[in-house]
């Protein structure tokens, strides 16, 4: 493992680690085979690193230059169409969170979780850049800022109960700085949701390869290790952490699995598989975690 002296995002200052090295042009054929043209992004950047902060275990892609654009988002969105949609976290985390209380969503995208919040009648905003996506939260009669956190943060001072971002940090190369603004918007007691991809195991322990976890779309990768770290770096502590249930992306989940497995255990899927696929289900949903982590935390102060 090669010591290394690069900036750290989420650690100032902090040492890190060079773990892996990916040639960008097996990300761009990925993307390509998707009908997605990232080479402009890279601009003739030839590798993209891997790295890992020693004290988080937060790892991040190198360079930080290689993060996706609004033209980018917008073929995605025309390649994905439940891209912008309703979320595992956006159901699970609604019923906690009370009528009287006021909430931020960063990264609102078209709405989606604002609306949930509106038809439960919680007073909510969010922030968003997507030219696109704010023109429509607003013919929806949803309050959106078109700014960024540290701009709005300092304009709206410990002003929520909540705030939250689902499916944003991931994207983020700044995220020290971005959680610490969002972190002065809310109240003393107040919480802060996050809703990552889960890279440990799901993700990029059995399909490091997936070519949405690559730059431009993904600045860094997630797991509970990383984010109970936050409790060192931020006065807040960690109130819960919850998994996506695996059943609810198990067929890609299983046939990802089975690719990326060495051919004997492989094999030996495919085998209880054909025999009995309810029971093989069963067992990989008990002891495996599903593709995506929710964590709350409280800010003390």
């Amino acid at each position: 493992m090669m010591k290394t002296r690069y900036s750290n995002p989420l650690y100032k200052d902090g040492l890190v680690d060079k773990i892996e090295t990916f040639k960008t042009r097996l990300i761009l054929d990925a993307y390509n085979s998707m009908g997605i043209d990232v080479a402009r992004l890279f601009n003739g950047t030839k590798e993209i690193e891997l790295l890992r902060c020693r004290k988080t275990g937060y790892r991040y892609y190198y360079p930080f230059s290689v993060i996706g654009d609004a033209t980018f988002y917008k073929d995605l969105s025309l390649n994905r169409e439940n891209y912008y949609s309703t979320r595992w976290e956006h159901l699970e985390i609604l019923p906690t969170i009370k009528k009287n209380e006021k909430v931020l969503e960063i990264g609102s995208g078209f709405g989606v979780f604002l609306k949930l919040l509106k038809d439960r009648g919680i007073e909510a905003e969010g922030i968003e850049l997507n030219p696109e996506a704010i023109n429509i939260c607003k013919k929806e009669g949803l309050k959106i800022h078109s700014m960024l956190i540290d701009k709005f943060s300092k304009n709206h001072p410990e002003q929520f109960d909540v705030v939250c971002y689902f499916q944003v940090l991931e994207h983020v190369t700044n995220v020290h700085d971005f959680i610490n603004d969002s972190l002065k918007t809310i109240k003393t007691n107040g919480k802060l949701i996050i809703g990552v991809p889960n890279n440990n195991p799901y993700l990029f322990v059995k399909d490091k390869y997936h070519t949405l976890n690559f730059p431009p779309h993904h600045a860094g990768l997630w797991n509970k290790k990383s984010l109970k770290s936050l409790e060192s770096l931020f006065e807040v502590k960690l109130e819960s952490v919850s998994y996506e249930p695996l059943e609810k992306t198990y067929s890609q989940f299983l046939k990802t699995y089975i690719k990326n497995s060495n051919p004997i255990y492989a094999g030996f899927l495919k085998m209880i598989n054909g025999i009995s696929p309810k029971f093989l289900k069963k067992i990989l949903c008990h002891f495996i975690d599903g593709r995506n982590i929710l964590v709350v935390f409280r800010k003390l102060s």
